[in-house]
Formats: structure tokens, sequence, C-alpha cells
């Protein structure tokens, strides 16, 4: 059974979308690395180690787990697809937000925020993490900001062959990653044929 056989299948039993979240998602083998096992555990082995968290807490997820982009409406493309990776670890959440804070004096300094639409990201930052999500993307500039991204750079380099690029954020917990992924079943639903 494909990932997408699989959601509309609790769908059609009307299980919750989180039920069907945690089984696609935390269980199902990744579609993209099928016949790569080893390259996979060789990138979230690499990651487990970089930030020192246990290997289970490293998750594939996106086009790259499914086989398919729900918020696009497309299949995952080789070379040309991100490798999205969601890690769900509570301490790892509670050091970047706390670097986070510090480095904003206590969000007290907003434009240490990056820039986006001539704006600082803090707003958006602040919505993600009473969320329970981590973004790298809107972290405070500076050195832990530029080592994260490095590190993730170098890896895509590595995996390039497969990937556009290997990115990650952050969770504080499965339930809020789970709550986060619903909003692919609404798009799966969204984008079926009526």
């Amino acid at each position: 059974m494909t990932h997408v056989e699989a959601i509309d299948k609790g769908l059609l039993e009307n299980l919750p979308h989180n039920e069907i979240i945690r089984k696609v998602y935390l269980t199902y083998p990744t579609m993209a690395l099928i016949g790569e096992e080893e390259r996979q555990f060789i990138i979230v082995d690499e990651i487990s180690r970089y930030f020192k968290i246990p290997i289970n807490n490293v998750h594939v997820v996106g086009s790259a787990k499914t086989g398919q982009s729900f918020h696009k409406n497309t299949p995952f493309a080789p070379k040309y697809s991100d490798l999205d990776i969601a890690i769900i670890d509570s301490e790892l959440f509670r050091r970047y937000s706390e670097l986070a804070f510090m480095l904003s004096d206590g969000f007290r300094d907003q434009t240490v925020f990056p820039i986006r639409s001539n704006r600082p990201t803090f707003n958006s930052y602040t919505q993600y993490i009473a969320k329970g999500i981590f973004r790298p993307d809107m972290m405070p500039v500076g050195t832990e900001r530029a080592d994260w991204f490095n590190f993730f750079g170098r890896l895509s380099t590595k995996h390039k062959d497969l990937f556009s690029t290997i990115n990650a954020g952050i969770y504080f917990s499965q339930i809020y990653f789970e709550q986060k992924q619903i909003s692919i079943i609404n798009d799966h639903i969204s984008n079926k044929p009526i």
C-alpha cells in the first residue's frame, strides 16, 4: 500500500487525522529512499550525531517520505525535490529557542531576526514557537544560525545526486509534529478530484 493509499484508507475509515499522520510519517518507509536504506541511515545518523540526539528523533517528511508533495500536488522528483527532516526532540527545541531568546536580548531586539519583505521575521518566529515548531530559517542571525545552515549545506552537497537540498525543523514533541502535519491531509483532500 502506498502512502497516499494509506491516507485515503484512513480517511475512508474516519480515523483521526493525527493517527493517519502517525502511521504514515512515523512508521512507513521513506518512498524516495526505498532501495537506498543505507543512505537514509547515513543521513539521519549524521544529523543525530551532529545534534547529539537519539537517531529515532530524526524523521523524513515531505514528498521524499510519501512520494507526493501534498502542498504543491506534485510527485517527488529525484535531484529536484528537497529532503525535509523533522527533528522531534524537546531538549534540542529548548536549546535553540533559548538561544534565540538570548541572542535577541529576551526578544527586546527584534532586529536580529532575518528580514523578509522589509520586516523582521520575529512575529512569524514566535507564532511557530507557540505551535511547538522551531524554524531555523527564522532564527536570529549569528554564529549558531550560520553553523546550522553550513551543516545542512554540507549534507546537501553529499547527497545532491538525489535531493536538491536537505533541511530540517525542530518539533518540541510528537503531538506538535502530528498537528503540523495534519495540514498535509487537508491539502490532500482539497487536491482530490471531485
